[in-house]
């Protein structure tokens, strides 16, 4: 919800006699336009700015439950992928990073494959240490 600073500045410019464009054109210009025009109808009609809920859609991945079944997860397992877990709770892989990163101020891990060597090659690989060891 926007803040109710801004909420009784476009209601005083509104009562001022400003219009949607001037009020819009403030300085600090914090508000889009479309904010104003839906603020100044509820001024128009009701005489106040009321918000009960948040515009848009409301969230359904990132809710506290999910979040505790993430954090939970974590705590059994030393290391857990984004895309696991959003397999798991049949959720996207971007929900699960926001959770981890956000809410839980983690980061998500990437598995990654070292080089297959031989003993060959690892023997080669000591010899080739020392050498630069005793030569510098």
């Amino acid at each position: 919800m926007k803040n109710e600073y801004l909420q009784k500045v476009v209601f005083r410019k509104y009562e001022d006699g400003g219009g949607l464009t001037k009020i819009f054109r403030d300085p600090n210009r914090s508000l889009g336009l479309n904010t104003i025009k839906r603020w100044c109808k509820m001024i128009r009609d009701t005489g106040c700015i009321q918000l009960s809920t948040t515009p848009g859609a409301p969230c359904l991945a990132r809710t506290r439950k999910t979040i505790r079944k993430v954090k939970h997860k974590l705590d059994r397992k030393k290391t857990v992928s984004a895309r696991s877990s959003a397999n798991d709770y049949g959720i996207s892989k971007s929900s699960v990073h926001r959770i981890l990163t956000g809410d839980l101020g983690l980061y998500a891990y990437k598995v990654r494959s070292g080089p297959k060597l031989t003993d060959q090659q690892r023997k080669k690989r000591k010899e080739f240490v020392n050498w630069i060891d005793n030569s510098f």
